[in-house]
């Protein structure tokens, strides 16, 4: 039970602020995550048909992007879990909606987009890394509802 104090030791009020605070930053960067996705398979059809060096730096700033907002994601992921557990099931409906967005539409372009430069780029630790934090959330009895 230490752990859960610690873990709620900011009061419910401090919570939804946060929360509703960081659920416009995910956003932002959940749009981000797509224009970088786009950008990326500009850059790796440019790659495939040019082969040019400064294309596969530009995949690799993406990549690097991409795995920065995913980090940023999951912190919010665990924040929001916390703020359930510790404010009595309390929910909120615009990180609700962030969370599935990204289930059901982000992550599962950021994967196809990390599978088709796989070839050219090792992203194999990526492809884990993402994995694992959509099993996570799906796992979490916190998010059943959003499923």
């Amino acid at each position: 039970m230490k752990f859960l104090r610690k873990k709620c030791e900011d009061s419910c009020e401090t919570y939804s602020i946060i929360l509703e605070q960081n659920s416009e930053r995910i956003a932002q960067l959940m749009q981000e995550q797509i224009s970088l996705i786009n950008n990326g398979n500009v850059a790796h059809n440019s790659y495939l048909s040019d082969k040019k060096e400064e294309t596969l730096n530009e995949l690799n700033e993406i990549i690097n992007r991409l795995r920065e907002i995913r980090n940023v994601i999951s912190s919010e992921v665990d924040k929001y879990s916390d703020f359930i557990e510790c404010c009595d099931n309390k929910k909120s409906d615009d990180v609700e909606l962030l969370i599935a967005y990204y289930l059901e539409a982000g992550s599962r372009k950021e994967e196809e987009f990390l599978k088709s430069i796989s070839n050219e780029i090792d992203t194999k630790e990526d492809l884990v890394n993402l994995r694992s934090l959509i099993m996570r959330i799906k796992g979490n009895e916190n998010f059943k509802f959003i499923l």
